[in-house]
């Protein structure tokens, strides 16, 4: 593994965030434009990794107003990606579930990004392979310490 410099958690977290949002946004410029929308995916995404989830809950997951998420919630049923169904612990309430369209055009949406990062780092070479495994495997942690520490309301 190559060392950097030493330099200030502050600094250093953001330049990670800097660094995950430019990969992100790198991958999407070279792909051509799939089906789905960067918020449609986020909503899939929140779907496949949490299950069904109240739309309260999912405008508290993306950090916008409930009838936002409202809108996003329809254009993805009308889609046919989402089912909404009332929550069985509150008939008042509306439960968000992914479809099998919804999954594999989530699926679909992550090869297609996936490729791009997969020949950059294939062009990094088998030694920098290694580094970029290990980088996963900490970012993955960092995910998961954040998660829990998260400060969004309950399903």
């Amino acid at each position: 593994m190559y060392s950097v410099p030493m330099q200030s958690d502050e600094a250093l977290a953001e330049r990670l965030l800097l660094a995950c949002s430019g990969l992100t946004r790198a991958a999407s410029a070279a792909t051509a434009a799939g089906e789905l929308s960067l918020t449609q995916a986020r909503l899939l995404g929140n779907l496949d990794r949490e299950g069904p989830l109240r739309i309260s809950r999912l405008a508290a997951l993306e950090r916008c107003a409930q009838p936002s998420m409202t809108s996003l919630v329809s254009r993805c049923a009308d889609a046919g990606l989402v089912t909404r169904e009332a929550d069985p612990g509150d008939a008042r309430a509306v439960r968000v579930t992914l479809t099998p369209a919804g999954t594999q055009a989530l699926r679909e949406n992550r090869r297609r990004l996936s490729g791009p990062v997969g020949d950059a780092v294939d062009a990094l070479g088998t030694d920098r392979r290694e580094d970029v495994a290990g980088a996963v495997a900490l970012l993955e942690a960092l995910v998961g310490t954040l998660w829990s520490h998260a400060d969004a309301p309950p399903a």
